[in-house]
């Protein structure tokens, strides 16, 4: 884009001294807007704005980080080309201490600063996930068991309304979920008390005047005025010719009923008609040979949903009378306003232990930062003197993502700007469209006040459109334009997409030419370009195996595109093949869908890469050590118990835990191994179970005073487990996965609980709440993979060729079905309850509010679609599967002929490709606005059948030939017989292997040794299919990543560093900063490193000496060897005679004289006094090291020394 901005983006970078809201579109380029807004402010002649004055909001750590390291590039650019610019001097000095943060960060830092206002300590510490969810519990737990012990009535009410009947766990959810939905309101206690006035109804006009009242009048009137387009429609169709001209009549008395229902002032009115409503007219039944049979069925289908319609408003809101409904209302007070004050003791309790403990929650930043900036006087708030002074520092207040805020981040930002003082300083930027965070209770609302109240026109409060888009072809754009236009409401989605909304594009894709840089042209005869469906008819299989098919479905595609179809490269600036990474495929969630997605990619020969898989807790080592812990903390707990014995760790076999059984059949399993172990039958089995026994009294022992990851460790080390999980398939992954849980257990070291019983609580809460957990894979995200991502996480990235895949799976209208329905507006609806009876029905309130929910539900749906196509360059492809496909299809038709699908269309959608296909297929769903493609089960299974049939059917053809003769079939069996006696010659050598690498020698020197050691005799190693091992991603800002991860980007930062300049972390992150400018790492594996470590490396001998050798040239690293060794090197088994050949990689080795000393670095873990494991580990490795210089360079090695991260030494072998 360069310096060519257009007019609109001229506007937000220059204008000034106002309060300005920019709706950006997608791929509009806001980032870059944004950036050199601040250039040319901080840079303006006549009024230079120090970077510091600004404050910089934004969404995430990582875009804050983004927009630190894009301004600082920019500065950088200025000054070389003015290099005594005094100025740009300052900004580059002041940047490292410019507020460019998260709303987060920046109530931090309204805390440290202004602590004393609140009487607040400042060395408080923000609460761990898992710690937070142990004292919530505790607290509620708490203060059910106070009231339990008062016994108030209402209490009691309450509790025999809504407790499930086995424990709290219901109570307690509901508490929460009040409380946490309290937090984002600026004032929790004073919403709370709001939601108990909406009960405090007595008479039918205070039911009829509320609030939520008038807004069902008015989904009622939008209901019936969608009805009466629809029996407009009908009319039409009927009065057309060969239409059903025989049904207008019943369709003019439908529009009598519509017309008499729709005259209602107020609740009380609409009820009573809808309580009177007469019957529909049947359909004529007078034939006529001419009539069409689809326009008789087209009509038929379109009266059906007026009279579902009807029905619907009738079951919602119209069931009995008013007074039936405040007489319900009145009923569930008691319980509902129960209910309010338990969340708001709650609250009180619940901060008052955090206060305990000197701990924070994200929540607990923002209202306490709230409090010292804001103050109320006589019912308006003003800022308080805190505020005063960050307005007077900040010269302007910028937000990005500001469809994402909240009410109370919207009054913190507000009142530390100069709008109080009649300055507006307020610069809001972000996309409507794109608000997909209400889970997070993102308040859209907030954006979409300013853009109806904001001009477009120069004034005080100014709104600036960017529609330009300079990402997608302005084929994808058409087609998005088209559905959406079809689809997004004002009433659905927060905005209207009409002219102002539409994409519009902002660059022109080069044409193909002729000398593009490409190996064969007749590949593709034009780039990639546009949208396509694709459908898979899911009739004849489950919802698993439809998930499989659209999995191999997009496969084919992307096969069809890899090394065959074109792409436009910005960066070389031609065209060129399209590979892998070029691909995503986004999904709604992952959860389900993302494991199935890359084992079919996978079956298919497509490698492919997620960041975050599911399935932590159910890993193998984890669920064995997890159990192995519960054990430590209660061993009679039989089926944790029996886990650890069946596991490695316990080795005993099925049928001695059935021995065992047999013989104490009455008592607990714990109990039947006590007894067993002093009068078991077989003295073998009571010898094992004293030694178990035995093993595990050493480590309850250990318990009371060992810290829980040294425990852990101590587990891992002692009985042999890490090494043996080491050596499974997907070894790396397990270790990896062990690693962490010691990590998650040193970070619980930190909290204020402590001991194994708490840190078991800790994981179960976290395994309960289904914190996000995922794999933190090995395959980097640079490498030339398909990536699957879920939406959310595409937000802000673009690809060439974008699938968005389960388009079929139905929306989650779990918040409509809840216990409790709640709303920012509309308070807290519950059921009502009686108790003598057992019967549970939803007051007319939460009915309400669980429309609403619905609705919001309905746009939140819609956006995230929005984001999801968005993110394409070149091609979209939009995937999903149908039941009854043809059918479906037909029934879905004639959308694309209209202007907008009615609300009732986009409402009583079940899925985001009902809305889609709705808004793309013309009459009948035979011709579509966009091409649609069209697999059934034999299309997508017909080349994998082939592949596997291709052997039996070549062995059937054989047999054919062979048994034409009557004889044939005997000599057939007499020669198989003969051939399947022989013996072949050199079976021996089978298994010795052409070439292998160090590290699996390494592997199987490992395995050997494991084997014949003592302690290790009785586990045996047995082969497993190989499986992928799941990792943690916790719920944190940044991903927690594996060791594997951590070693990696370890080795790739020492491969590219300057030896001769890094003997300080300045000079570190300098040259780091340098590589990244040269993408040859990455900002994620800089994250990864342990900068500290890097430079004490170059402090130590081994350091120097290898810094002296590069500053000689004598320095050589990540040398890549293939060496030929005989076999029985390998193992002394396989015949000497065969070569095999080795390969491998060296770390860095260089001269000193004529010899060579070769380094190697390592990041296991290894603790102090383990330097000889250590050894022994790599010490087979070193030494194929060794020959291979030998072999290449014929000098001889004097030194091999592996240098230990870890231990931050080196080690000489």
């Amino acid at each position: 884009m360069g310096n060519l901005w257009t007019e609109e983006q001229k506007q937000v970078i220059w204008l000034r001294n106002r309060n300005i809201l920019v709706s950006a579109a997608a791929g509009s380029g806001k980032t870059a807007v944004l950036v050199e807004r601040i250039l040319q402010k901080i840079t303006d002649r006549e009024h230079p704005v120090d970077i510091d004055r600004l404050l910089i909001v934004t969404f995430t750590r990582a875009a804050a980080a983004e927009m630190r390291e894009r301004i600082g590039l920019e500065i950088q650019k200025r000054l070389l080309a003015d290099p005594d610019n005094e100025n740009l001097q300052r900004q580059e000095t002041l940047l490292f201490h410019a507020q460019i943060t998260t709303i987060d960060s920046f109530c931090q830092s309204v805390l440290r600063t202004y602590f004393h206002l609140i009487d607040l300590d400042p060395a408080f510490s923000i609460v761990d996930e898992g710690e937070a969810k142990l004292l919530r519990r505790d607290t509620a737990e708490e203060l059910l068991e106070e009231k339990y012990q008062e016994g108030d009535t209402d209490f009691l009410q309450f509790v025999e309304c809504f407790a499930n009947g086995k424990n709290d766990e219901n109570l307690i959810e509901m508490i929460w979920q009040v409380y946490e939905f309290s937090r984002s309101h600026p004032w929790p206690e004073e919403w709370l008390e709001e939601c108990k006035k909406n009960y405090d109804i007595d008479t039918l006009e205070d039911l009829i005047s509320s609030e939520w009242m008038k807004m069902i009048c008015e989904q009622v009137d939008q209901t019936l005025n969608d009805l009466e387009m629809i029996r407009t429609e009908a009319l039409k169709v009927a009065n057309s010719p060969y239409g059903p001209w025989m049904y207008a009549d019943a369709l003019e008395q439908d529009g009598e009923i519509l017309k008499q229902l729709s005259k209602g002032n107020d609740y009380a009115e609409y009820a009573r008609r809808f309580l009177n409503i007469r019957k529909f007219a049947v359909l004529s039944r007078k034939k006529d040979e001419e009539v069409s049979d689809e326009k008789r069925e087209q009509v038929k289908l379109l009266r059906d949903q007026i009279k579902k319609g009807i029905a619907s408003l009738q079951e919602q809101y119209f069931y009995q009378s008013p007074q039936e409904m405040l007489e319900e209302l009145k009923a569930g007070k008691v319980s509902a306003q129960m209910l309010l004050m338990l969340a708001s003791e709650f609250g009180l309790r619940f901060t008052e232990k955090k206060r305990e403990r000197n701990l924070l929650d994200f929540s607990d930043l923002e209202h306490l930062a709230l409090q010292i900036l804001v103050k109320k006087e006589n019912g308006n708030v003003v800022p308080g003197e805190a505020a005063l002074a960050f307005s007077k520092q900040f010269e302007e207040i910028m937000i990005d993502e500001y469809q994402d805020s909240n009410m109370v981040q919207e009054l913190i930002l507000t009142s530390i700007s100069r709008c109080s003082m009649g300055q507006n300083n307020l610069f809001m930027v972000g996309d409507v469209k794109q608000s997909i965070y209400r889970f997070r209770l993102a308040c859209p609302e907030l954006f979409m006040e300013k853009y109806d109240t904001y001009t477009t026109e120069d004034s005080e409060n100014q709104k600036i459109e960017l529609h330009k888009n300079f990402r997608s072809r302005k084929e994808v754009l058409f087609d998005v334009n088209f559905i959406f236009r079809k689809i997004m409401h004002r009433n659905l989605g927060n905005v209207e997409y009409d002219d102002n909304a539409a994409l519009y594009a902002g660059i022109e894709f080069p044409k193909l030419v002729t000398n593009v840089e490409t190996d064969d042209l007749t590949a593709a005869k034009s780039p990639l370009s546009g949208s396509e469906i694709l459908l898979f008819d899911a009739d004849s299989v489950t919802d698993t195996n439809a998930r499989e098919a659209e999995a191999r479905m997009i496969g084919g595609q992307i096969k069809a595109i890899v090394g065959r179809e074109l792409v436009y490269d910005k960066e070389s600036r031609h065209y060129r093949k399209a590979e892998y990474r070029d691909i995503v495929i986004l999904l709604r969630s992952l959860s389900g869908w993302s494991e199935e997605f890359l084992a079919v990619l996978s079956d298919m020969g497509i490698p492919a890469y997620t960041g975050t898989r599911s399935g932590y807790f159910s890993a193998l080592e984890v669920r064995t050590v997890l159990s192995f812990l519960r054990v430590l903390d209660n061993p009679r707990q039989d089926i944790p118990f029996t886990a650890v014995l069946t596991s490695p760790i316990g080795t005993f076999a099925t049928e001695e835990l059935a021995k065992i059984r047999t013989e104490n059949p009455e008592v607990s399993y714990y109990e039947a191994c006590r007894a067993y172990e002093n009068a078991g039958s077989d003295g073998i089995l009571r010898e094992k179970l004293q030694k178990f026994f035995k093993v595990l009294e050493h480590f309850r022992s250990c318990v009371p005073y060992t810290p829980m990851h040294e425990l852990l460790w101590k587990i891992y080390e002692e009985t042999g487990y890490f090494d043996y999980v080491c050596a499974m398939p997907a070894g790396s992954q397990r270790k990896a996965n062990l690693e962490m849980l010691a990590e998650k257990a040193a970070a619980y070291e930190s909290t204020s609980y402590r001991g194994l019983f708490n840190f078991v609580r800790y994981i179960e809460n976290l395994q309960k709440y289904e914190v996000d957990f995922g794999e933190a894979s090995t395959i980097g995200e640079e490498e030339n993979t398909v990536r699957i991502m879920s939406i959310h996480k595409s937000k802000g990235l673009e690809f060439p060729v974008v699938f968005v895949a389960g388009l079929g799976k139905a929306f989650n209208r779990q918040d409509a079905r809840s216990t409790i329905a709640i709303h920012q507006n509309y308070g807290v609806g519950c059921d009502v309850v009686d108790p003598l009876l057992r019967t549970k029905a939803p007051t007319i309130l939460k009915k309400a509010i669980q429309q609403i929910l619905l609705t919001e539900s309905l746009g939140e749906e819609l956006r995230v679609l929005y984001v999801a196509v968005t993110r394409a360059k070149e091609k979209l492809y939009l995937s999903g599967s149908l039941k009854k496909m043809e059918d479906t299809l037909s029934k879905w038709g004639g959308g694309a002929g209209k202007k907008q699908l009615s609300y009732l269309e986009i409402k009583n959608a079940a899925s985001m490709l009902e809305w889609i296909l709705r808004s793309v297929l013309y009459e009948e769903g035979i011709q579509s606005e966009i091409p649609i493609r069209k697999y059934s089960v034999d299309d997508l299974y017909r080349e994998k059948l082939d592949e596997e049939n291709h052997g039996d059917t070549i062995l059937q053809q054989f047999r054919d030939h062979l048994f034409e003769k009557e004889e044939g079939y005997a000599a057939f069996l007499a020669w198989m017989t003969q051939e399947s006696a022989k013996i072949y010659p050199y079976e021996g050598r089978l298994e010795i292997q052409g070439k292998c690498s160090v590290s699996e020698i390494k592997r199987q020197s490992q395995i050997q040794e494991q084997k014949e050691e003592p302690e290790n005799q009785g586990i045996v190693l047995i082969k497993e299919p190989e499986d992928t091992a799941t990792v943690p991603k916790f719920l944190e800002a940044k991903e927690e990543k594996s060791g594997v991860l951590k070693g990696t980007a370890m080795h790739h930062v020492m491969q590219r560093l300057d030896f001769t300049a890094a003997d300080t972390v300045r000079q570190v992150e300098a040259q780091l900063l340098e590589l990244q400018k040269k993408k040859q790492i990455s900002e994620e594996e800089i994250s990864l490193l342990n900068i500290p470590a890097i430079v004490h490396f170059f402090r130590t001998d081994i350091g120097k000496r290898a810094a002296d050798a590069a500053r000689r040239g004598q320095l050589y690293r990540e040398k890549q060897f293939v060496i030929g060794v005989p076999a029985s090197d390998i193992r002394p088994q396989w015949d000497k005679e065969e070569m095999v050949l080795v390969q491998g990689i060296i770390d860095a080795w260089f001269y000193e004289g004529d010899q060579i000393v070769l380094l190697d670095y390592k990041t296991d873990r290894v603790l102090k006094g383990q330097e000889q494991k250590l050894k022994e580990r790599y010490q087979a490795q070193l030494d194929y090291y060794a020959k291979a210089l030998k072999q290449t360079t014929g000098h001889e090695v004097k030194e091999k020394i592996i240098y230990a991260f870890s231990l931050q030494e080196g080690i000489a072998l």
